[in-house]
């Protein structure tokens, strides 16, 4: 049926407000990014070298919270290239927690080659990997099908209602097209009123960055709650939430039943954020950050190499796969 495959009425009136309600959602994170950022900028050393943020561990139990902190996950499949769920979990929490590791450093780590982030920046990454809500699927389809179901979609939003955190897809295979993974971020933002960010290990996407796995952040606003928090005296111990209640979420699920693909609003969000995102040359999808500046040394190998300036995707061109990273950079 082309682009505009059957979907139920309920999307179709729901899309403008998802999509107004985002954009004001969106400039309301944003108005807050810029305050910690260069209003009351927030300074290293806020949390230390052994900071839960940091070391990733539950000081409840000493193990890894991000097992703890799983509130969904697809039955695994057998097909090959699937990592299983301990690789994805601990290569992305030691992903994030390496980046907060990087503002926990006293005198700070200058900002550059040794830090590429700004402080305020790699606090959200803590508040990411250790208060956030994971969902483990399996594929781009796997993902598709979940989100596009009513069900699924109820039930996520319950979470974020009663628990005020934020939501981290993550996906079991790193064999991706770029175009489906940008137009799997903006199927969720026509389903939700939140902004979701695109990342993982293949060339950038949109306005996401590189991830060990295929990761989709989908942002409640709730990040704001921890960081914030670290500017007030005994922040540091009170942004370390407790692990999510298990067997709260998502029980007796059974099978998701949507669709696996984009259609025609989805897949139109994704074009338009990528021509946005090509508009804006040398600084590419790094919204808070001047790339030409903090990552002058890494634009400077890869010219030397003989390769484009940035390792971006070029998203609406088939088996543009780009170049991957590590699995536990």
């Amino acid at each position: 049926m082309g682009g505009w495959e059957c979907e139920s009425a309920m999307y179709w009136l729901r899309l403008p407000w998802n999509w107004g309600r985002q954009v004001l959602r969106n400039g309301s994170d944003i108005l807050r990014v810029l305050d910690i950022l260069r209003l009351r900028p927030l300074p290293a050393g806020l949390v230390s070298g052994e900071h839960p943020w940091v070391t990733g561990l539950n000081p409840a139990t000493g193990i890894p919270v991000w097992f703890d902190n799983v509130i969904y996950r697809s039955p695994s499949t057998d097909s090959g290239g699937l990592a299983t769920d301990e690789q994805v979990l601990l290569a992305n929490g030691r992903f994030l927690a390496l980046r907060v590791r990087q503002s926990a450093v006293l005198p700070e780590v200058p900002q550059g080659a040794g830090r590429r982030m700004p402080h305020c920046i790699n606090y959200m990454h803590g508040s990411s990997h250790y208060n956030s809500g994971l969902i483990l699927l399996n594929d781009i389809a796997d993902a598709y099908r979940h989100v596009n179901d009513g069900r699924f979609r109820l039930e996520l939003c319950r979470f974020v209602r009663e628990e005020r955190r934020e939501v981290l897809f993550l996906l079991r295979s790193r064999e991706y097209e770029s175009r489906d993974l940008a137009e799997l971020s903006c199927c969720m933002r026509s389903h939700f009123h939140w902004f979701c960010n695109p990342n993982g290990p293949r060339a950038s996407v949109l306005w996401g960055n590189k991830a060990p796995f295929p990761a989709l952040n989908l942002i409640t606003g709730h990040w704001a709650d921890d960081v914030y928090s670290l500017k007030r005296a005994g922040g540091a111990e009170r942004v370390v939430r407790p692990a999510i209640e298990r067997g709260r979420y998502f029980v007796n699920f059974g099978l998701a039943a949507g669709r696996s693909r984009a259609i025609f609003p989805e897949r139109l969000l994704a074009w338009v954020n990528h021509q946005r995102v090509r508009l804006r040359g040398l600084r590419g999808g790094m919204f808070f950050v001047d790339r030409r500046s903090v990552y002058a040394d890494e634009i400077e190998r890869r010219v030397s190499r003989g390769l484009p300036e940035e390792d971006r995707a070029r998203t609406w061109g088939r088996g543009d796969a780009g170049s991957s990273i590590a699995a536990c950079d």
